[in-house]
């Protein structure tokens, strides 16, 4: 309503003022004794022109403004491309990721329909407690698909067993007995010896290498019963005392379990005086190319070396 009253009152005062131009120009031509036929001609065609002229100014002043709104939504439009077409492309680059993930896109999509219903009005707690243990499963996606070195500070448990319930080929083992000295009486052991059972019985292959800290420890009646329970679970075990290490491999000896010849799960114990109070300091996911074939090579050497335990009786 208040556009149509300007745009009239515009209109008015254009008329106005060509009349009044016209009526001027009129007057000025009849005092100068001009015929009235040409008095009147030349008011109505000033009158005319100064419209005319008012008319274009008006549109040169319209087409300026256009011009600015134009500007504005072209550098807007600009601005929201630049701001979209990222977005768009990073998403369309994250579909095409989840789509030819080696996970399957239905499991990371579920991730994050799930992760998505943590609604804001969920316990500040719950937020933070999720929030973290995606923090953590991000970091440890990223060092697994740079293929590197991960460490859990302690003793880990997940790692473990969900590592020895997937494995497809075999799981070589190295037992020290500064790590291992009551792993199997314990409840970790008892699941991590379980998983193995199953592994064994699926077909896969299950060895251990118990490093004796002398040739003596082969006739420990705890560590033979051990070695029978194991076998009767298809678990091939073999001792091996420290003397008979070969001198160049002594120092590479630890605790560790190599998964599938592609992986390798260490552990470091703790610096005590009594082995049998040590425990695991750290834990360490070892994925570097190297490295493994390192440690599959320092299990098959030991394993030549090493003997077979003796019948329980």
């Amino acid at each position: 309503m208040a556009r149509g009253t300007g745009e009239s009152s515009g209109v008015t005062r254009k008329i106005l003022l060509t009349v009044a131009t016209g009526g001027l120009t009129f007057l000025i031509t009849n005092a100068l004794d001009q015929p009235q036929a040409t008095s009147i001609t030349l008011s109505v065609l000033i009158g005319g022109i100064a419209l005319l002229t008012r008319f274009l100014a008006d549109f040169e002043k319209r087409l300026a403004a256009l011009e600015k709104i134009e500007g504005d939504s072209i550098a807007e439009m600009r601005h929201l491309i630049d701001d979209t077409f990222p977005q768009i492309s990073r998403a369309t680059e994250l579909y095409r990721m989840i789509d030819t993930s080696a996970l399957g896109a239905t499991l990371v999509t579920e991730l994050v329909d799930n992760s998505a219903r943590i609604s804001p009005d969920s316990p500040q707690i719950v937020q933070h407690f999720v929030r973290a243990k995606i923090q953590e499963t991000s970091g440890l996606l990223k060092q697994i698909s740079e293929g590197g070195t991960i460490t859990y500070y302690g003793e880990d448990r997940e790692w473990l067993l969900g590592l020895t319930r997937n494995a497809t080929t075999g799981i070589d083992a190295i037992s020290m007995a500064a790590v291992d000295h009551s792993l199997w009486q314990s409840e970790i052991g008892q699941r991590y010896l379980d998983a193995q059972r199953r592994a064994a019985a699926s077909g896969r292959r299950v060895r251990r290498i118990f490093v004796l800290d002398t040739a003596a420890g082969a006739d420990d009646p705890d560590l033979l019963r051990v070695c029978a329970e194991q076998a009767r679970m298809g678990i091939r075990a073999r001792l091996l005392a420290r003397p008979e290490v070969p001198p160049h491999q002594r120092v590479q000896v630890r605790d560790l379990i190599v998964f599938d010849d592609t992986l390798a799960y260490e552990t470091t114990p703790t610096l005590t005086a009594d082995p049998q109070l040590a425990q695991i300091s750290e834990t360490r996911l070892v994925l570097t190319t190297d490295r493994v074939k390192q440690c599959v090579q320092l299990f098959s050497d030991l394993w030549e070396v090493a003997f077979d335990p003796k019948a329980v009786t």
